[in-house]
């Protein structure tokens, strides 16, 4: 399980028998933490935060997103990927039949499949619904 998030230090620490501080901290010190049982969805709780606070605070929310999703999928897995800051920060990631896409001009994150000679949408998300929760649903597809 990763516990990484871009630009984010992550350190886990357990303050008393069974019981763990999970810490994320950025660059400019701001912290995301969870004290509780060592548990993935303690972590999952803690990246949860820090994504929430990187979401309202980020300049440059699309590449972050970008870079996460890279960090989350195992490069083998990827066929081909882009991003493009002249086109608002649009990327995609392409698996053999799966795309991953992000409007960086609209701001949604679309789900596609591959059909012989396309790709389909499967599911549109808008930014201002997107969880750290969701992206990992979307990775698990």
């Amino acid at each position: 399980m990763r516990i990484d998030l871009p630009g984010w230090d992550t350190k886990i620490n357990e303050i008393s028998n069974g019981v763990f501080k999970v810490m994320l901290t950025d660059k400019f010190g701001r912290t995301a933490e969870v004290v509780d049982g060592a548990t993935e969805e303690t972590i999952d709780k803690a990246i949860e935060y820090a994504f929430d606070i990187q979401k309202q605070i980020t300049k440059n929310w699309n590449k972050f997103l970008y870079d996460l999703f890279l960090l989350r999928i195992e490069k083998n897995e990827i066929i081909k990927q882009e991003y493009n800051e002249q086109a608002f920060g649009s990327w995609f990631i392409e698996f053999r039949n799966k795309r991953i896409v992000y409007d960086g001009r609209d701001y949604w994150l679309l789900i596609q499949t591959r059909n012989i000679e396309q790709w389909l949408p499967e599911t549109t998300i808008k930014n201002a619904d997107l969880t750290f929760g969701i992206i990992k649903k979307v990775l698990m597809k």
